[in-house]
């Protein structure tokens, strides 16, 4: 018996050690690529001003605002553009 425990506790060990790294695991923080796809996905063409105000949303607060600023000049849609330099800025 005291050898089926042991090999219990090995298994129990083992499984621990390999599910750390996972909850150890910083969080994922967003990027212009999150914001590009989200505008692709809405049926958007991403070309340069697109980027770069996903670029610029990637900077925080502030950035975010620029990101938002320039997606309206772009002919965006406001909801989109919200959603859009969040995704950008989201952290």
């Amino acid at each position: 018996m005291s050898k089926v425990r042991r090999i219990i506790g090995m298994a129990a060990a083992t499984a621990m050690a390999g599910a750390l790294p996972v909850l150890a695991a910083s969080p994922a923080q967003a990027t212009s690529g999150d914001c590009q796809n989200y505008m692709r996905n809405l049926g958007y063409i991403v070309g340069n001003g697109v980027i770069g105000a996903c670029d610029l949303g990637e900077r925080g607060f502030i950035g975010q605002q620029g990101c938002f600023a320039q997606m309206i000049q772009l002919g965006v849609k406001y909801d989109d553009s919200t959603e859009a330099c969040y995704q950008a800025a989201r952290d």
